[in-house]
């Protein structure tokens, strides 16, 4: 089974794209297993198409080590269960139709995981980068923020009129701290020395079956077409939504980026 993992920033879309990969008939993916939890907080993701249940790390931690085994690993600064665990993911995906395996990391995961790098690499994990378009990539975590929700699933009908007034500031320095992190991420899947590709979320939206034939290309696999995203699009029209649309707009001009 091919196995990879979409690395990506937030408010990039990976949720929608993670969706579409996974109703695919050649690939089960699950959504952000390295996601830090309380320690008495549970979640488990449905993630494969056989409905089987892959426990989130920190729940499964919680459920399989004992207090010591857990406390030993704090004290050491190292995630040595992420091998058993991930042993335990691997088996569940191999247990479907699928032809590869994939989920999502965002990329401070690789900060707050001691050992997960090292473990991808060793078990030959390959890299898709999921990009987005900086100046929006940015509106979409203010707007979601003010909001206070983050994703939307078709079931839900999600409507929201609302419009926000943008600090200009604050957005300039926020598209600095992404360009700078993306980079970073870039250089880090160079120095671990596995296949990535990077792929764009305006692709996704604008022509999701030719990315995702650059997709199974990637992962050896047949071509698909894409399957529609079960997530809603969070912000319609960038100028309803942002009071101060023409202020952004400006801002971004010049910055020398766009936000089409």
């Amino acid at each position: 089974m091919k196995k990879f993992f979409i690395m990506t920033r937030g408010r990039t879309g990976s949720t929608a794209v993670m969706d579409s990969l996974n109703k695919t008939s050649s690939i089960t993916t699950a959504q952000e297993l390295f996601i830090k939890y309380k320690t008495n907080e549970k979640n488990s993701q449905p993630a494969n198409k056989s409905d089987r249940v892959i426990l989130r790390y920190d729940p499964w931690r919680q459920q399989n080590l004992g207090r010591l085994e857990r406390v030993s690993e704090w004290l050491m600064r190292n995630d040595t269960s992420i091998v058993k665990y991930l042993d335990q993911v691997e088996n569940t995906a191999s247990k479907t139709d699928a032809k590869a395996f994939g989920f999502k990391v965002i990329s401070h995961h690789f900060k707050q995981r001691p050992g997960l790098k090292e473990n991808l690499v060793e078990r030959g994990y390959s890299a898709i980068y999921l990009t987005r378009n900086i100046p929006r990539q940015v509106i979409s975590g203010i707007v979601a923020k003010k909001r206070g929700k983050y994703n939307a699933h078709e079931k839900e009908n999600y409507q929201n009129d609302s419009s926000f007034l943008i600090d200009i500031d604050n957005f300039r320095s926020l598209i600095e701290l992404e360009q700078k992190s993306q980079q970073e991420d870039l250089t880090l899947l160079q120095a671990m020395g596995i296949d990535y590709t990077v792929i764009r979320y305006e692709d996704f939206v604008s022509n999701p079956d030719q990315l995702f034939s650059d997709i199974m290309s990637f992962l050896n696999l047949p071509s698909e077409k894409a399957p529609k995203s079960s997530y809603s699009i969070m912000i319609e029209n960038l100028n309803n939504t942002i009071e101060n649309y023409e202020q952004v707009r400006e801002c971004t001009k010049q910055l020398g980026m766009s936000l089409d």
